[in-house]
């Protein structure tokens, strides 16, 4: 009876995690179509230039790459997600009042960075309440789920846009990633005892065999990312395209 308790468990806290991360890729592509052209108007800038913030985006999120390991040993790794994804909140209402380019590239900076680290973090919970047996079937529902989550947040931002303007969706991002917080905080974790790993740690971030695969997973993202821009003016048929690069990728 106990082992079924805990297993019962154990699924209920993967669950609960899928939840949470689903909410937080909503949260962030929510944004993602309408950054460039909104904030380019707004800003008085073109879209191209507003459109470096995704460069500033992704540089910040690898960035604090190397210090992860270091952080989800020396601190909870459940805490790591709460606090990242919290601040990462923070940066996504910035967006909202934000009255110059520099500021919005530190708000993009800010927001790369603790999302880079709560994925990871995320990832890494997930993979610690999943039984070993399980455990290459909850990373594919886990990426699956991530996957769905992009999807849903282009669509309910690009919808929420032109029905309420840019302001309520930003307000939507910030709702919809505290309510991962709070799934996420509804994760049980047990306790494990630090390892020692060094602040800054290459190795547990750069793998030279991954490279290829990155490079390839790279390349397919473009596809979709390009398809963004082609919403936001009116292509709609562009949404099925997106929605069939989302899935089979």
């Amino acid at each position: 009876m106990r082992k079924n308790s805990t297993n019962k468990l154990m699924t209920l806290n993967f669950w609960r995690m899928c939840v949470a991360n689903l909410l937080l890729y909503t949260s962030v592509y929510m944004l993602f179509p309408l950054l460039p052209f909104v904030k380019g108007e707004q800003l008085g800038v073109s879209a191209g230039q507003v459109g470096s913030m995704f460069l500033v985006f992704a540089m910040a999120m690898f960035a604090v790459g190397p210090f992860h390991a270091y952080l989800v040993d020396e601190y909870k790794r459940k805490h790591v997600l709460l606090y990242s994804t919290f601040i990462m909140l923070t940066a996504v209402l910035g967006y909202a009042f934000v009255d110059s380019y520099t500021k919005f590239l530190l708000l993009a900076a800010v927001q790369g960075a603790c999302f880079g680290l709560a994925t990871t973090a995320g990832i890494t919970v997930a993979i610690d309440i999943t039984t070993s047996a399980r455990r290459s079937a909850g990373n594919m529902v886990y990426a699956w789920v991530a996957r769905l989550g992009m999807l849903v947040g282009v669509v309910l931002g690009i919808g929420m846009y032109k029905m309420y303007g840019f302001r309520m969706v930003t307000y939507l991002s910030v709702a919809t990633g505290l309510a991962g917080i709070f799934f996420a905080s509804r994760v049980y974790v047990a306790f494990r005892a630090p390892i020692g790993v060094s602040l800054c740690n290459m190795d547990r971030f750069l793998l030279p065999r991954a490279w290829v695969p990155a490079i390839n997973m790279l390349l397919i993202a473009f596809a979709p990312g390009a398809l963004l821009p082609l919403m936001f003016v009116g292509d709609y048929w562009s949404l099925a395209a997106l929605a069939v690069l989302v899935f089979i990728t």
